[in-house]
């Protein structure tokens, strides 16, 4: 028998999970009805009612109201139906009350478990719907399980799934741990070939933790001055598991950029490399003019100069005993700066960079325009001597080989293209 109590229970679990309770209502009409079919016969035309107040349940056959019954199972004769109501009328529809008391076992075993059906499935509708908008939203949780393939992380009511492929390289994740990871996308149903390895049933919420995206908003997340708009990020570029480097920048000329996302003793900074299983994070001042910034953005570097070779490529200087850090292991310093200002980064150190562009300079000053005699500058270009770096890329010894070249006369070659180069700077 079904307890008209039951009313009154729907109505609880309506409240308690969220669910509209005229949707339980109706639920609860449909599988009253499907039970019915079933002991009734399938071409019966039922119809349920049901009380919210009282509680009643009240099930009928309806049937078309003639004057000459051909099928007994759909019609009703007029004499017959006057009978329950006098005055009804040729074409109406009557309503025969069935017994809900009539109901055997395998009736309410269908009704129950068919409302459990129908509200699983609107409780998995209602998660997709609250969850398919928190797409590129920061979330936290609880790692609950965790496979070769991927981990489960417990959020709210549901558990989401962190593929292997999005966690951060190397990271060892711990059950029972608290984590933080980015919503990348929410489906009504495991993707194509994910069916094996995502043991969800029902909408699936897809992390992930190598997002570039994800420092932002742990970054956001963590500092109340990018927060409130005073700090503004204009950049990032990641590689996970190794190295971030993000770009921040203030209008507010009070406020440093930079020192309000590292904290004092970078204790700001370091939550978030805490949260990033150790990944280093570079936090560095944006520019808008593209040789500054790509000096900003080889930090914590020093860079001596920036030299603008194109439109798409910037040359920096940096000390000899830093060029190494300066392109970075695998080039990850240089290539994640790079990507970070949008253009090419070519380093070189100070003692080559100086050396080459000294040789350029050099290679100018053409021995005709030498403040020499004639003489001289004759017998240097018959020795093949045609500017003044190819004097000076040669050693002493070398160019006194040349005939009619004494001690003097070199003196006098290098005092002359040392004059001629000091003017020009």
């Amino acid at each position: 028998m079904i307890d008209r109590g039951i009313v009154a229970m729907l109505s609880e679990l309506a409240v308690e999970r969220d669910i509209k309770k005229d949707f339980i209502l109706d639920t609860l009409k449909e599988s009253i009805i499907t039970a019915a079919k079933k002991q009734y016969g399938p071409e019966e035309n039922l119809e349920c009612e049901i009380s919210e107040a009282s509680g009643k349940i009240t099930l009928y056959r309806k049937k078309n109201v003639t004057k000459k019954v051909k099928d007994p199972d759909t019609e009703i004769s007029l004499s017959d139906a006057r009978k329950v109501k006098p005055t009804i009328e040729v074409g109406a529809t009557f309503k025969e009350e069935i017994p809900i008391d009539e109901f055997g076992r395998n009736a309410i075993t269908i009704v129950k478990n068919t409302l459990i059906q129908r509200i699983k499935t609107n409780e998995k509708e209602i998660l997709y719907e609250k969850y398919k908008g928190k797409s590129g939203e920061l979330v936290s949780g609880t790692v609950s399980r965790i496979y070769s393939t991927g981990a489960y992380i417990k959020i709210g009511e549901i558990e989401a799934f962190l593929p292997r492929e999005e966690q951060i390289p190397e990271e060892r994740l711990r059950r029972g741990s608290p984590i933080k990871a980015l919503v990348k996308e929410v489906l009504q149903h495991p993707k194509e070939g994910d069916e094996e390895r995502v043991r969800i049933k029902g909408p699936v919420v897809y992390l992930s933790r190598i997002e570039p995206d994800f420092v932002v908003q742990l970054i956001e997340f963590e500092i109340p001055e990018i927060l409130h708009s005073e700090v503004k990020i204009k950049g990032i570029s990641r590689i996970p598991g190794k190295r971030t480097k993000i770009a921040v920048y203030s209008t507010n000329e009070k406020i440093d950029a930079v020192g309000s996302c590292v904290g004092h003793r970078g204790n700001r900074i370091q939550s978030i490399v805490r949260e990033l299983s150790g990944e280093r994070v570079d936090v560095v001042r944006w520019k808008k003019d593209k040789a500054k910034y790509a000096a900003e953005a080889l930090s914590p570097v020093e860079v001596i100069e920036c030299e603008p070779l194109s439109e798409k490529k910037v040359l920096c200087i940096v000390p000899d005993d830093e060029l190494t850090g300066a392109i970075g292991k695998v080039g990850e310093n240089v290539s994640l700066a790079s990507e970070l200002i949008g253009i090419n980064i070519e380093i070189k150190g100070r003692t080559e960079y100086y050396k080459k562009k000294e040789a350029k300079r050099r290679k100018k000053v053409k021995v005709k325009d030498l403040p020499i005699s004639e003489r001289i500058k004759k017998l240097l270009k018959e020795a093949g001597y045609n500017n003044a770096q190819d004097i000076m890329s040669k050693s002493r010894e070398e160019v006194m080989k040349t005939k009619g070249l004494g001690n003097k006369s070199i003196d006098k070659i290098y005092t002359a293209i040392n004059k001629v180069i000091n003017q020009e700077s």
